[in-house]
């Protein structure tokens, strides 16, 4: 296990920052996870937005953040919890991983940016973490 930000090596995304909830959008089912400003950074907040949000268990703050599929035990504790709506697109299930903690979300999609305000305009510029492995389907 890598000390720095608590993964195995199998992680899609991570970064040794401390991040915090941010904000969900019940409307879309969109919840923003962002890094926290004054930790020596040389680039503006980091950014992780999760879309069409299904069903999580998150806690509010993470001292380094890992983005990791789900492995077995937790697609099972996920499809513990009920259900999922049928989507037309698959959805992902995600460990997020901390020193201190272990979080889940079910989605449709993650992106990943950096905070940027421009001419009164602010906003993330996100990109998508294209899954390559383990995109699977909780029951």
């Amino acid at each position: 296990m890598d000390d720095a930000t608590g993964t195995r090596g199998d992680a899609l995304w991570s970064s040794p920052l401390r991040f915090q909830l941010w904000s969900y959008g019940v409307g879309h089912s969109t919840l923003t996870i962002r890094s926290q400003s004054g930790q020596g950074q040389d680039t503006e907040p980091i950014g992780l937005h999760f879309e069409a949000v299904e069903r999580m268990n998150i806690g509010r703050s993470f001292q380094g953040l890992s983005l990791e599929p789900a492995d077995d035990a937790l697609l099972e504790e996920i499809a513990a919890t009920g259900s999922l709506q049928p989507r037309p697109n698959p959805l992902l299930a995600i460990a997020l991983r901390s020193r201190d903690a272990r979080s889940w979300i079910v989605c449709s999609r993650v992106r990943v940016g950096v905070w940027v305000s421009n001419d009164g305009q602010s906003g993330f510029t996100l990109d998508p973490i294209h899954f390559s492995t383990r995109t699977s389907r909780p029951t």
